[in-house]
């Protein structure tokens, strides 16, 4: 679809009322202008004729985003996450919106899907040795004049250009310190924003591109981690791939002792993506084991802090309610927004459930040790894992799909938290903090794949 075709069905009133209403209104994300989402509906109208009128004339201006920042361990500068303002996301997600209609290709591909092309690559028996490449601080590091030389390919229109401009220029800064005196970013593309993957992806289509047409090999670049599979001296490969990234003024990691780039033969297990890549297996990466293990045992403590508390059998009994849906959540993970979610779906290619059935001993007697009482019963990740395997989305069972919930379900699930004052809340407020809840517990389940590769 050409960009201003595009650029018109994206920025309508229809499509920006659909974004709010659907992406926007129930989130508890709040920018730099402390305005929850929600509130933004009282004017939404004004709001909207705003947006329409600014982005057409080319003069919409975003608000500084507002700086989160994640801890990413000793030793490591933590990961600054950009948040925008309730009005800024709809704006954002209609160019996310449109980028995706303009360059389809650079939509992200889920990681499961790389793997199970790594493990049709790996069968072949064409390809004898492996290069990893490793880009350092990625996002932050990207030029805009990357970005903006593939950008002017497709999009002609000047408006949209310069959205796309300010979009990546805007800073974010401290909530504390606000916009005042802050330049421009000129380098980077800001993480957490609906663009950040697309442009990102944008920037690198080219040399993707022409790494992946090159005969004889297999390429697969995800997002900061590339893997190249070759028949015979990936390294020249390899070699030749840090030039071109370098040329382009990105960082990647030249080959050495320690160096997170390598070059070795296939007889060598290598980790990619959080699997663990062996000459007869596809297996889970043990850090991620004893992440997500980690994760079940502090559902399992804090519950028992909470019974502890507990001042009555009805909030000994909300407790139990609450770790009961959480541990399983954690362990089946769900359907949310269309989409697979959790550790056990993340790692749905591995080739052997050895390792679940490991997993699955562990929460046993985590669960023994911790609720010796009985009165908590996991569900089973082999179970989970057979789900996964069979079927669509919306056959699943054993999986919890939030997506098909009632406002009377949802609000049963509130009074988890709520108690009885769930039942006084109104429709549209339970389906406000539904979403809020749901949303939290979703950005939970992914901290145990985060940073996996």
């Amino acid at each position: 679809m050409s960009a201003a075709r595009s650029f018109r069905k994206c920025f309508t009133r229809k499509n920006l009322l659909h974004i709010y209403t659907e992406k926007i209104k129930h989130s508890g994300a709040i920018g730099l202008d402390r305005t929850r989402p929600a509130s933004l509906e009282n004017r939404l109208d004004d709001e909207i004729d705003h947006i329409i009128q600014k982005v057409e004339q080319g003069t919409y201006k975003f608000t500084a985003y507002k700086e989160k920042l994640i801890l990413k361990g000793a030793g490591s500068s933590p990961r600054q996450i950009s948040i925008p303002t309730a009005r800024d996301r709809i704006v954002l997600r209609a160019l996310c919106e449109c980028l995706s209609d303009v360059f389809p290709q650079a939509r992200l591909t889920l990681p499961q899907v790389v793997i199970d092309s790594l493990k049709s690559a790996l069968a072949s028996a064409n390809y004898t040795d492996y290069a990893k490449i490793d880009l350092k601080s990625f996002y932050p590091s990207i030029p805009h004049t990357l970005i903006n030389k593939a950008i002017n390919k497709k999009v002609r229109k000047p408006e949209l250009r310069r959205l796309i401009r300010d979009a990546m220029c805007t800073p974010t800064v401290p909530e504390s310190k606000g916009r005042k005196d802050t330049p421009e970013s000129t380098i980077g593309v800001p993480q957490g924003l609906a663009i950040s993957n697309l442009l990102a992806e944008v920037a690198l289509q080219d040399i993707d591109l022409a790494f992946k047409a090159k005969p004889g090999i297999w390429y697969q670049r995800y997002v900061d981690d590339i893997l190249i599979l070759a028949p015979g001296q990936a390294v020249t490969v390899a070699e030749e791939l840090i030039t071109e990234l370098k040329k382009l003024e990105l960082n990647p990691h030249d080959f050495g002792t320690d160096s997170k780039s390598k070059v070795a033969s296939l007889t060598e297990p290598f980790s990619f993506l959080g699997y663990q890549i062996n000459a007869d297996s596809i297996r889970i990466r043990h850090e991620s084991i004893l992440k997500f293990e980690s994760s079940i045992a502090k559902i399992l403590t804090a519950y028992r802090h909470k019974l502890t508390s507990a001042r009555s059998r009805a909030d000994r009994e909300r407790a139990q309610a609450y770790c009961q849906w959480k541990l399983n959540l954690r362990i089946t993970g769900c359907i949310f927004e269309g989409k697979r979610l959790g550790w056990a779906a993340y790692f749905s290619q591995i080739t052997t459930t050895a390792q679940l059935r490991a997993v699955n001993y562990t929460i046993s007697r985590l669960n023994e040790r911790l609720c010796p009482g009985g009165e908590i019963r996991p569900k089973s990740l082999i179970k989970t894992f057979y789900e996964l395997q069979r079927g669509t989305k919306g056959t699943h069972r054993y999986i919890p799909n939030f997506d098909e919930l009632d406002v009377k379900q949802k609000r049963d699930l509130l009074a988890i938290w709520l108690g009885a004052d769930a039942r006084a809340l109104s429709d549209a407020e339970v389906e406000r903090r539904f979403s809020i809840k749901v949303s939290k517990a979703v950005r939970e389940l992914e901290k145990d794949i985060a940073h996996s590769s």
